[in-house]
């Protein structure tokens, strides 16, 4: 089973995708986060950051390289990642090639899960990367959005979370104050991500009208990112449920309920 989330950078989808997945291996399922990245916060006097920073680089190189020079699935993981960018081009060249580096690795980590027995949460899957994509954009027309996720390979459901502007702009501005100068490289400016709230608006609307499996949380405190959790594990044990004509498998016996 794959599962995505998608919403405003900010908005708490990595903390809640790590969440989800110790509450489902805590009630005995096989449950993990792909391809989830957190930046480093500065620790003492002295900024380490740029360090991490080239050591991030040479391993998406060397990630990147590995993807290519492999034989299988390279074709079909490259062409996603070229059409994508093709399509909702950002303007920047620095955030074009993190783009189409992370939806190449994206491509290749989503081919693995769907293997797999595991119940796979990507905190930034395709529904993710094409919000991205359209942020750095600044001008994506709906009909180019819909394209881009009917190329897209689909999770069995995806979660959107909801959160207030002004709590998303806080945690970002703590976060710049917080990580080293290095990695702001990698990190949009507070007003791009500001503007992203319509436009991942446009993206749960296209989602929902194709018939997408979508379900919508306000994860804002621990109660109620408490609800939220219990909401989309039900989920999660409806559809093994139906996947396997009974009761949902727990550990060494569970079923994938990814698409056909």
């Amino acid at each position: 089973m794959i599962i995505e989330l998608f919403g405003p950078p900010g908005c708490g989808k990595t903390t809640f995708a790590h969440a989800l997945a110790r509450r489902l291996c805590g009630r005995g399922f096989r449950a993990k986060v792909a391809l989830s990245y957190q930046a480093s916060n500065r620790s003492g006097p002295f900024d380490l950051g740029i360090f991490y920073f080239i050591l991030r680089i040479a391993s998406a190189m060397f990630s990147t390289s590995k993807i290519l020079l492999s034989s299988k699935g390279s074709g079909n993981e490259l062409s996603i990642s070229l059409s994508m960018v093709r399509l909702i081009p950002p303007k920047r060249r620095i955030w074009r090639a993190r783009l189409w580096q992370y939806i190449l690795h994206l491509s290749h980590c989503w081919d693995q899960a769907k293997q797999s027995t595991e119940i796979i949460i990507f905190d930034q899957g395709y529904v993710q990367a094409i919000g991205s994509l359209a942020m750095f954009n600044g001008g994506s027309d709906t009909v180019a959005l819909a394209k881009a996720l009917s190329l897209a390979p689909e999770a069995d459901f995806a979660v959107r979370l909801i959160v207030p502007p002004g709590v998303v702009e806080a945690r970002l501005r703590h976060r710049m104050e917080h990580e080293p100068p290095a990695e702001r490289i990698f990190e949009a400016d507070p007003n791009i991500n500001m503007r992203s709230f319509g436009l991942f608006e446009i993206i749960n609307n296209i989602l929902v009208e194709s018939d997408r499996k979508v379900i919508s949380i306000a994860p804002l405190d621990d109660q109620s990112t408490f609800k939220s959790i219990s909401r989309v594990e039900q989920q999660v044990i409806s559809m093994l449920s139906q996947a396997d004509g009974g009761p949902a498998a727990k550990k060494g016996a569970m079923t994938s309920a990814r698409r056909r």
